[in-house]
């Protein structure tokens, strides 16, 4: 086994083993102050579980590559400034404790840990790890995204109008009310997980074959997926000028479009244009 798998290998078994002891020991067990808003927006919470689970992993993942930092979701909200980290010259984790924090809090299974490397500013590895399904889902640019063992390459034979997808509320409503005035065309099925990584796993796998996300594109929700999608030989482009995600931008503007092909994310995005019209 060389560093690089050796890497893969390690990371996810550090995962494996922080999900046991500080989110899975906690799932539906925590005490109401255990359990707090971190901003104004009172869905915008944190637990106990995110912020163990997060020290243990910037100790662990820092041990394994010593010369590393970390840019992890907890310590932002905190220090807006440790983004910086990700433009400079040492390897850089971002790292997503406990993704899907709303649902975790509420006692439902829809929750992921999300872990990326960047080097260089460009996202070089990736792993979504799934606790309740116990399934982790890991990438190294240039060598394919895998899950369970398996090299997944995402089927693009689905019509837009039997896909299903991942919405926001807004244009989820839009979608609904034009479906329903025109009928055939539009996609069937949308959703909204409130879980970046389950999403992504989920693309993966074939559930999902298209989301879109706006706001704030975090690299600790983002980073991982966008390159798994990508090593998918899907196509995750910022809509407009179809830039690519770029972990050090995360407040670039627009909305970030995974779709399963090139000319799927363009017959995707004049349908979500002709939404706003």
């Amino acid at each position: 086994m060389n560093a690089m798998d050796a890497l893969v290998h390690d990371v996810e078994s550090l995962l494996r083993h922080v999900a046991e002891e500080e989110i899975l020991s906690r799932f539906k067990k925590l005490e109401r102050d255990e359990i707090r808003a971190k901003s104004a927006h009172p869905r915008d919470l944190v637990t106990t579980a995110d912020l163990e689970a997060e020290n243990r992993l910037v100790e662990g993942l820092t041990r394994l590559v010593p010369e590393s930092v970390v840019v992890a979701e907890e310590e932002a909200s905190r220090h807006p400034e440790v983004l910086e980290r990700i433009s400079g010259d040492a390897p850089v984790w971002s790292i997503d404790p406990l993704d899907g924090t709303g649902n975790f809090a509420h006692g439902k299974p829809c929750f992921a840990m999300i872990c990326a490397l960047i080097e260089g500013g460009e996202t070089q590895m990736g792993w979504i790890f799934d606790p309740i399904a116990g399934i982790c889902a890991t990438v190294r640019r240039g060598e394919g995204v895998y899950l369970g063992g398996q090299k997944i390459v995402l089927d693009t034979s689905v019509d837009i109008e039997r896909m299903t997808g991942s919405l926001g509320h807004g244009m989820k409503k839009r979608l609904e009310k034009r479906k329903n005035a025109n009928g055939a065309g539009w996609p069937q099925h949308v959703v909204r997980y409130h879980c970046c990584g389950r999403e992504y796993l989920d693309m993966l796998v074939g559930k999902l074959h298209f989301i879109v996300y706006g706001g704030r594109l975090m690299p600790w929700d983002h980073a991982a997926g966008t390159l798994m999608i990508e090593e998918a030989s899907g196509f995750a482009r910022l809509r407009g000028n179809k830039s690519a995600y770029d972990p050090a931008q995360p407040h670039g503007g627009g909305e970030l479009l995974l779709a399963t092909s090139a000319g799927a994310f363009d017959e995707l995005d004049r349908m979500l244009k002709d939404l706003m019209n």
